[in-house]
């Protein structure tokens, strides 16, 4: 494997795990969301879960244009 394709392969796996560790920090936002309002509003929870979300979403699409460029070439 060439050094492109190993560079893409890296940057691929972390997106990938980034991805996952945001997905992960979005579903504990979820869960303090569904709880007690205590320290925070359960909206600010909310709020912050769906950004956290939305994060993972671009570092996965991120991850995928990664894989597919190093498949393209």
């Amino acid at each position: 494997m060439k050094a492109r394709g190993l560079l893409l392969v890296g940057l691929a796996a972390l997106l990938s795990l980034g991805a996952l560790a945001w997905l992960g920090i979005a579903v504990f936002h979820f869960w303090m969301s569904s709880g007690p309002p205590v320290p925070q509003p359960r909206d600010v929870f909310f709020t912050r879960a769906l950004i956290d979300l939305a994060v993972a979403v671009v570092l996965g699409i991120g991850a995928a244009f990664a894989l597919r460029y190093r498949r393209a070439r």
